[in-house]
């Protein structure tokens, strides 16, 4: 089952000035999560490309993730220009994925249709699936349940 929360994704449209901003906030606010590099990174789901940047935090507390569309014709960049800059999504990790999955299906939870492969730029091999509890299900909240994850030199990576 998911644990506590993994982390909490933050719609950007300049990644390098919101990562110099959270460094800055969090320096003071949250000291742990400017310890860790952080790394922008291209990455893949699917057949969409986004870039992130994760501030990791230290044992099982919760990460911060930064995302910006690639383009204009992202739905990303679509969602950005109707709703603006904020929180895009919280995540919990599962190390049982497929069975959180088939769970929430059979409580008859609004979930996507199918869990979502993650892979680096660069490297067609997926480290990381996730899935996707509507905001319908969860008062107007967009839900991220994704594989148990680490960063390692501030780039998300799949525990195996």
């Amino acid at each position: 089952m998911a644990r506590t929360v993994a982390h909490i994704c933050i719609l950007v449209a300049d990644i390098d000035r919101a990562i110099e901003d959270y460094r800055k906030i969090l320096s003071t606010v949250s000291p742990q999560l400017v310890e860790r590099k952080v790394v922008k990174q291209e990455r893949w789901t699917e057949d969409e490309k986004y870039i992130t940047a994760f501030f990791g935090a230290l044992g099982d507390a919760c990460d911060i993730q930064l995302l910006q569309p690639p383009d204009g014709e992202s739905p990303l960049h679509k969602r950005l220009e109707r709703f603006g800059e904020g929180i895009h999504h919280i995540a919990f990790a599962s190390s049982h994925l497929e069975d959180t999955y088939q769970h929430l299906k059979v409580d008859g939870i609004s979930i996507s249709d199918r869990m979502y492969s993650e892979h680096p730029k660069g490297n067609a091999k997926t480290d990381v699936r996730h899935f996707w509890i509507m905001p319908r299900a969860a008062h107007g909240v967009l839900i991220e349940v994704i594989d148990d994850y680490r960063t390692v030199n501030g780039m998300l990576t799949g525990r195996a």
